[in-house]
């Protein structure tokens, strides 16, 4: 297997927040967001080994500030750790609010 830099093997996903991925309120569900960082996750880990892989488990993930309908949300998602049979993968969640281009970063591993 070629050897593969970082960089190569990195990704970054972009998604409006639609009404059925919230509450009534309109606060995003967790469960979205980490759907979301589990994709671009399982993308990396392909690109890297170029084999399906699954994911193990998760360290932590903190939700620090709420995500709404309407929030473009952003993914950025790179290699950590590669060993043999398994790899760490981190990923930063950052929202925009397209009507006023305020950031806020939701997550960081």
């Amino acid at each position: 297997m070629n050897e593969k830099t970082v960089r190569e093997s990195r990704v970054t996903v972009s998604q409006v927040m639609q009404p059925a991925d919230a509450n009534p309120a309109g606060n995003v569900h967790g469960g979205t967001i980490m759907k979301i960082i589990d994709n671009a996750a399982g993308v990396v880990a392909f690109r890297h080994s170029r084999h399906n892989s699954v994911t193990a488990s998760v360290d932590q993930i903190n939700f620090h500030h709420p995500a709404f309908i309407g929030d473009l949300l952003t993914v950025k998602a790179s290699l950590n750790l590669v060993g043999k049979t398994s790899m760490e993968i981190g990923a930063r969640v950052e929202s925009e609010n397209l009507l006023t281009g305020i950031f806020a970063a939701k997550n960081q591993k």
